[in-house]
């Protein structure tokens, strides 16, 4: 038998696809002129950056 940890939801997808929203405005607001440097840490942001670049309308540049 494989142990099943029992889960708790502590933010909902849709609470975080909201925030994630929020940021990528903000900066789209701050960096309107400009081509901001994007620098994720590859263990564990890289859904988070992929969520968070199709929500920018602005050139920038992406590292990991």
């Amino acid at each position: 038998m494989v142990f099943q940890p029992q889960l708790k939801i502590l933010i909902s997808h849709d609470e975080i696809a909201k925030a994630v929203n929020r940021l990528a405005r903000e900066i789209g607001t701050d960096y309107e002129d400009k081509q901001p440097l994007l620098i994720g840490v590859l263990k564990g942001s890289f859904v988070f950056m992929a969520d968070l670049i199709r929500q920018l309308d602005l050139p920038l540049e992406l590292e990991f």
